[in-house]
């Protein structure tokens, strides 16, 4: 038992992912959109990181689409209820957008699903949007 005990405790201490298990079990976890590579989109833009993210924030706002959680200084949001400009989904799945520093004025945004055909769909519309 005591063997036990440890061999599940040195095995739970080497896991990286066994630090990222509260976020899941608290739904705040981005790792299944890191790995996803069918459903990733990315973006370039001539905006500087902030302003880009920013507009990511409106332009989900202005389609009345939830936000779940975002996190301003990792420059991330993750978002569902897409059924509103999308209808082949449900209500629960969820889009994350990451932006990223390319240069100190141009950015790029990753439009990431594990629904590879709604985050095409957002990632159109993210494209028209930002050249607004």
């Amino acid at each position: 038992m005591k063997y036990l005990l440890m061999f599940t405790l040195i095995f739970c201490m080497s896991s990286c992912a066994v630090l990222d298990y509260p976020k899941r079990i608290a739904g705040y976890s981005i790792k299944n959109f890191e790995a996803e590579q069918d459903g990733r989109f990315s973006l370039n833009s001539d905006l500087e990181p902030r302003k880009a993210y920013n507009k990511c924030n409106l332009f989900l706002f202005e389609n009345n689409i939830q936000t779940n959680f975002k996190s301003d200084k990792k420059m991330y949001v993750v978002a569902s209820k897409f059924t509103l400009i999308y209808e082949y989904t449900l209500d629960s799945t969820e889009v994350a957008f990451f932006v990223y520093e390319v240069d100190d004025n141009k950015s790029k945004i990753d439009v990431v699903s594990n629904n590879s055909r709604l985050a095409k769909f957002v990632y159109d519309k993210l494209v028209v949007y930002m050249q607004k």
